[in-house]
């Protein structure tokens, strides 16, 4: 797609407590990685990107120039002044600039690593990203750039809707501003107490209009915060964003998700289709595509001999590569590991995360050591490796906003079994590109497992022909950027309404 240069340019400012590639945690720095560069490519937008300088940048390989040393900024409280410094990157081969912000010691432990996010100071969780966003409101003032949109996402940033709506509405600049955030998980809400307000910048009373609605008022929510001052909020799916608006999903904001529910939507996730194509993939040992598929076996043969499994290529090998919490439904595959062993397949797990979980994998492959492989650590190289050399993924979910892993799964021509929830009710339809369970019970992901294993077995046609449905599908980023174009849009509009309302209501 051609940009029209007639369009009016775009100006969207980014904040994020992640980047890919330059500082990774999770989902998050995807969208933020590639969310911009797809823009970018495709339509008239200025995009920019603001985040910490955490220490584990590799600025040889990201090289950044100093721009702004040791000038005063406002902390949160909006009275006192800490230095700060700014240094100037670009989102590696885009001219997207990227902002990252240096502070002080005491906000800054140890230089801050991606690990510390959560840690909190002066009694505010997540305190950096508070820091952050008020940081990024006076850096648009010292770069003299002015954004149509500010986008932040989940509750870290949530205060950034709040200032503009609040305090600095008489300030010209930024009164006109829009806002948008992504909720990426709703289950992670940062929450403090109510007595930390004045170090945010605020009275205790000027946060307790959410907690009417949400039912805490002795407590600050930086999610509900996000929702409700957002000029427009969506989740990573359409059907996560029906979910949400539901008592079991809301993670205790039904209320609050009902009463915004006007400016509420969801638009699916993507993957940068360069990346994870097993034509040129380079963690793909022998390269396939839907022309020769039968190539796909030998990187399951590699697979199976690396991990010491019986070497076979007509065993079924399936796979789950995630991260190990209750979110994921492992208990599920704990559940069943027995009956897939049983039905000749090959399981390998990839992962870190609860104890308990890792545990029951490595006791999986202490009993089944040619058929079960737990490797209890995060390998984005390897992972390619699994995805390129499997027959199935496994994603049993209890909730799944959206989910990459089928979504990658898919690129690389392995079947998707995944429950009936979130992004994965979105990108897999059953018996076309994938298997479907609905009900959280063994014996529903046992079947769909079942119907997988004996088509794998008994119709190769179908097989092959749901391979290559996989393959075609298109979940890259141009077809999400064009969404997210029209939710700017959107958030545009609906802020300048506010305005129009506000100044109707003062004359």
């Amino acid at each position: 797609m051609k940009k029209n240069r007639h369009e009016k340019r775009i100006k969207v400012l980014h904040i994020t407590t992640e980047l890919t590639p330059l500082a990774k945690a999770g989902g998050l720095g995807d969208i933020v990685g590639y969310l911009p560069k797809a823009m970018a490519e495709t339509y008239p937008v200025d995009v920019r990107v603001v985040m910490a300088k955490y220490r584990t940048i590799d600025m040889e390989k990201y090289p950044a120039e100093l721009i702004i040393k040791d000038v005063k900024v406002k902390m949160p409280d909006n009275k006192k002044w800490v230095k700060i410094s700014v240094w100037k990157t670009f989102l590696p081969g885009t001219l997207v600039p990227v902002y990252l912000i240096d502070g002080p010691k005491s906000i800054y432990p140890n230089g801050i690593v991606l690990e510390d996010i959560g840690k909190s100071y002066n009694e505010i969780p997540f305190f950096l990203y508070v820091f952050i966003s008020k940081v990024a409101m006076q850096l648009l003032k010292m770069l003299d750039w002015h954004p149509d949109v500010i986008h932040y996402h989940d509750g870290y940033e949530a205060l950034t809707s709040k200032w503009i709506n609040t305090i600095y509405q008489k300030d010209p600049f930024y009164r006109s501003i829009a806002t948008v955030c992504t909720i990426h998980n709703l289950s992670f809400q940062p929450i403090g107490k109510l007595s930390v307000a004045h170090r945010l910048g605020f009275k205790r009373g000027e946060f307790q209009k959410i907690g009417q609605i949400t039912g805490k008022k002795n407590e600050i929510n930086l999610t509900a915060e996000a929702v409700y001052y957002a000029d427009m909020v969506n989740t990573v799916s359409p059907t996560y964003a029906r979910e949400v608006l539901t008592k079991k999903y809301s993670a205790g904001l039904y209320k609050l998700m009902r009463h915004i529910k006007q400016k509420f939507t969801g638009i699916v996730n993507g993957i940068d289709y360069e990346d994870f194509d097993p034509r040129t993939n380079n963690d793909t040992p022998v390269k396939y595509w839907i022309n020769n598929l039968d190539l796909k076996k030998e990187n399951k043969l590699f697979l199976q001999k690396k991990f010491g499994l019986t070497q076979s290529a007509d065993l079924p090998l399936i796979c789950a590569v995630t991260r190990l919490t209750g979110q994921k439904g492992l208990d599920l595959i704990g559940d069943v590991l027995k009956e897939l062993v049983n039905m000749g397949g090959q399981f390998i797990v990839l992962g870190t995360g609860w104890k308990n979980i890792e545990g029951m994998f490595i006791k999986a492959e202490k009993e089944y050591p040619k058929t079960v492989a737990a490797e209890m650590r995060f390998d984005a190289n390897l992972a390619q490796t699994i995805y390129a050399g499997s027959d199935m993924l496994l994603m049993p979910s209890r909730f799944e906003p959206c989910g990459i892993s089928q979504i990658i799964a898919m690129r690389f021509g392995t079947i998707p079994i995944v429950r009936k929830t979130g992004g994965l009710a979105d990108t897999v339809k059953n018996n076309l590109n994938g298997y479907v369970f609905k009900n959280y019970t063994k014996e529903d992901f046992l079947d769909a497992i079942g119907r997988a294993v004996e088509a794998y077995y008994n119709q190769k046609d179908h097989w092959h022909k749901m391979q290559v449905n996989c393959m075609k599908k298109d979940f890259s980023w141009k077809n999400s950027a064009k969404k997210y174009i029209w939710l700017y849009k959107k958030a545009i509009h609906n802020h300048q309404e506010l305005l129009r309302k506000r100044e109707n209501a003062a004359n």
